[in-house]
């Protein structure tokens, strides 16, 4: 089973890295546009809880050490967020699927250059609902992992 985890926390870790290149981006345009804010606070709560995730799992799971009560706490929070912005995806992906006309007319705004068609943007919902429900099946993986090698977090700091 834990390969699969394992294999889970690759695809996570990837999307991560995707993901802090568009945070660092975007903390560039928050400079001029402060609601974009937001946006990127949820795209490094995913970063970080990649990195703690992955930190968890080697040092408490593959090694049998502990953690402190600190990074634990890094990782359930980050992860809290990151599972919303999981929910947020997931919904948005879906809403792709069953809705591309919505979207396609948003694409007709844009220059005569680009042709996106119906059949991109169901493909491309279907991928990110693919990639967020990794995420989210991660998320809830790493919360029961948690709880079952909470023996193994010390309250140094």
């Amino acid at each position: 089973m834990m390969i699969i985890y394992r294999i889970l926390g690759f695809i996570v870790t990837i999307f991560s890295s995707f993901v802090a290149i568009t945070a660092i981006v975007g903390l560039f345009m928050a400079v001029s546009n402060p609601s974009v804010l937001f946006q990127c606070f949820l795209l490094v709560s995913v970063v970080l809880y990649s990195w703690y995730a992955n930190k968890f799992f080697a040092q408490v799971v593959l090694l049998k050490g502990v953690m402190t009560k600190k990074q634990k706490d890094w990782l359930q929070v980050n992860a809290i967020v990151a599972f919303v912005f999981s929910v947020m995806g997931i919904i948005g992906a879906w809403v792709m699927i069953t809705q591309p006309k919505d979207f396609l007319e948003k694409f007709t705004q844009m220059p005569e250059g680009v042709a996106v068609t119906e059949d991109m943007i169901i493909k491309t919902g279907y991928f990110l609902l693919a990639v967020f429900a990794v995420l989210f099946t991660h998320i809830i993986w790493t919360y029961i992992l948690v709880r079952k090698h909470k023996h193994q977090f010390e309250t140094k700091a």
